[in-house]
């Protein structure tokens, strides 16, 4: 059975906890079939990676801090059972 769990908010303010905001596949996955993009409010790609242990640090490409907000998450995956394709997309609310 494919079972993950997508958090819907995190804290980046550099207190050791919830630092990064990943999404935690169980079983049921391919993982090299993996990718994971996030999107500002307007709609522009800010993120992405295609490695399921790299989370999202609440920062641009270049590294600069994004703020507080509401972003769009859209990950796609192969299920092992059956190597279908699939996308679920969402959202995840930043506070700093």
């Amino acid at each position: 059975d494919l079972i993950y769990w997508v958090p819907n908010t995190f804290t980046p303010d550099n207190d050791q906890f919830n630092q990064n905001w990943e999404v935690t596949f169980f079983s049921g996955y391919d993982p090299y079939s993996f990718e994971l993009v996030i999107f500002d409010r307007w709609g522009e790609l800010i993120w992405e990676s295609h490695d399921v242990n790299i989370g999202w640090d609440g920062t641009y490409f270049n590294g600069r801090k994004c703020p507080d907000g509401v972003y769009t998450w859209k990950i796609k995956f192969k299920r092992l059972q059956n190597d279908e394709k699939q996308t679920a997309v969402g959202h995840v609310t930043l506070i700093r």
